[in-house]
């Protein structure tokens, strides 16, 4: 009986275990609490993302002063439009509330614009006011579609400048970018700076005078700067200088200024020394000489140098705008002259 028993239980030894709710437990469940943590992981960028709809901007600027550069300005406001804002088109613009108060000059200012329509073109300017109610002319225009442009403007080329009467006459070629909304100019007493931007309103077109450049110093130094309708602010130019000490030859101001194109133009010339070498030039919109005026035999004294309209080929010039150049004796000067049917 002995020989039956031991086999069984050697059958019993051998049987596998059983372990309840193996088969009711499918292999993939155990892998479900790190799949439901994947998910999360990836879908979280996406929900965050559609939490905040880009409907808002940050627009940022520089105070200007109560007058020019100096002093502080009472009062800013911000404007918006679907349509570019001039100053023309600035009353029919919608005012953004929450400007904030200008500071001194030179205070950087924020405001946050909220509520936009994602896809949509808004235009922005700003203006300032002093305390008598008088409104500077419109910031650089500012353009944003929802997409943002973080690339400047290539540094304007091309600089050159001149004595105009006390002050300085700049030009400087066009940006031939799309996007560029103006030109700022940057004044020093010297090459190596510090520079100081000297134009309160933003300039369209690539020519500026400085009529009152500060005085104490013989020369003044200049640099340009492009801006885009994203505010992107480009390098600057080369830097140019301008002689601002007394001419032994000075131009003055011509006369009759606009002028009729048949009648002549005076340009009144203040001789000082021997003009030895000295010559004017009569340039076009489009800076091309249409005459050159020899002055070298001209006396000392107060002296009326006569335009007859006419160009070096003896024919009739066009309406238009013309600047007058002294050149080749002493420091180069300009004055400007329009000439009208």
């Amino acid at each position: 009986m002995a020989r039956p028993y031991a086999a069984a239980r050697q059958r019993r030894v051998r049987r596998p275990p059983i372990i309840y709710g193996a088969r009711r437990r499918p292999p993939w469940r155990r892998w479900f609490p790190l799949i439901v943590i994947i998910v999360l992981a990836v879908a979280a960028p996406l929900l965050a993302h559609a939490q905040a709809p880009a409907d808002s901007i940050l627009l940022g600027w520089t105070d200007t002063g109560d007058n020019g550069m100096t002093g502080t300005a009472t009062q800013a406001e911000m404007r918006v439009a679907t349509a570019p804002i001039t100053l023309a088109s600035w009353n029919a613009a919608t005012v953004v509330p929450g400007a904030p108060v200008p500071g001194p000059c030179g205070t950087p200012e924020s405001l946050m614009v909220r509520g936009l329509t994602p896809g949509a073109t808004y235009y922005f300017a700003l203006r300032l006011a002093d305390e008598a109610g008088n409104w500077s002319s419109l910031s650089n225009p500012l353009v944003w579609n929802g997409t943002l442009d973080l690339l400047p403007p290539a540094a304007p080329t091309g600089l050159s400048g001149a004595r105009a009467g006390a002050g300085a006459h700049l030009v400087w070629n066009a940006s031939g970018e799309p996007d560029v909304g103006g030109y700022l100019v940057f004044r020093a007493a010297s090459a190596s700076g510090p520079y100081t931007r000297i134009n309160d309103s933003l300039l369209v077109n690539p020519l500026y005078d400085d009529a009152t450049p500060p005085g104490g110093g013989s020369v003044a130094w200049y640099e340009v700067a492009a801006i885009d309708m994203s505010g992107n602010l480009s390098a600057r130019s080369s830097a140019v200088s301008v002689s601002l000490a007394a001419a032994d030859v000075q131009l003055e101001a011509p006369y009759p200024n606009p002028s009729r194109l048949w009648g002549p133009v005076y340009v009144p010339v203040l001789v000082a020394a021997p003009p030895r070498g000295a010559r004017l030039y009569l340039l076009d919109a489009a800076g091309r000489g249409v005459r050159s005026i020899d002055l070298s035999t001209l006396p000392l004294g107060s002296r009326l140098v006569v335009w007859d309209g006419k160009n070096d080929a003896g024919r009739l010039c066009a309406p238009g705008v013309y600047s007058v150049y002294l050149a080749g004796h002493g420091p180069s000067q300009v004055v400007r002259l329009v000439r009208v049917p």
